[in-house]
């Protein structure tokens, strides 16, 4: 599968900002083949832009079921970014091309010392957060996934280990918006009884992460 040439040039720009080195886990798999050859793919063309400063370990599901334990991944293809104690913060269920990639890197930049906009705003509520792990469901063309994948993530990045973030595209993995009845994107599920549906704002989602009662976004 060949990526457009659009995303290409889109993923050559943007990758470029990053200045430090990551390594990334990325986790392929036989049964969903065609999609794990094109992270494969657009992983290339990231290593590429960035001329070497984001490096992949790739682990085939079906034979590291262990580490996919470990780590937490129950579906593939998937990219991991692990923390200092080897820790899941973030996961990818999700190829980071059209929407995905600006948030990407952006999230790649912070996780490797670029200064994080949202740090002191989650650090003043540090003790008040409850460890929660956030689903954000989306696709390729949702007009608000980019800016919502961006606040889940450096939320995350700022939490020291308290959240998780899962990013899972419902066309690559429909199953799972089957699961939670998924009809608009964005939507974020957060410790499997909080759903938030639409557009949301930073303040808005550190409230429902705060905010122990289920409530319904439209």
């Amino acid at each position: 599968m060949t990526i457009s040439n659009v995303y290409k040039r889109m993923i050559q720009v943007e990758a470029k900002k990053l200045t430090n080195s990551v390594n990334l886990k990325i986790f392929t798999t036989s049964t969903n083949l065609q999609e794990s050859v094109k992270m494969l793919e657009v992983m290339e063309i990231y290593k590429k832009a960035t001329n070497g400063l984001i490096k992949t370990e790739e682990y085939r599901f079906e034979t590291n079921s262990e580490l996919a334990k470990k780590y937490n991944i129950q579906q593939a293809p998937a990219i991991l970014l692990v923390n200092s104690e080897d820790d899941p913060i973030i996961r990818y269920l999700a190829v980071p091309s059209a929407a995905k990639i600006q948030p990407f890197v952006e999230t790649l930049k912070v996780f490797t010392g670029a200064p994080n906009y949202y740090e002191n705003a989650i650090k003043e509520k540090l003790d008040k957060i409850n460890p929660s792990v956030i689903k954000l469901l989306i696709t390729d063309y949702c007009a608000y996934c980019s800016t919502i994948i961006s606040i889940c993530s450096l939320f995350t990045l700022a939490s020291e280990g308290k959240l998780q973030t899962d990013i899972i595209d419902i066309m690559t993995f429909p199953e799972i918006g089957e699961q939670y009845e998924v009809t608009t994107v964005p939507t974020l599920v957060i410790n499997e009884d909080k759903i938030i549906v639409g557009n949301v704002n930073a303040e808005e989602l550190l409230y429902e992460i705060l905010n122990k009662s289920i409530r319904i976004k439209n």
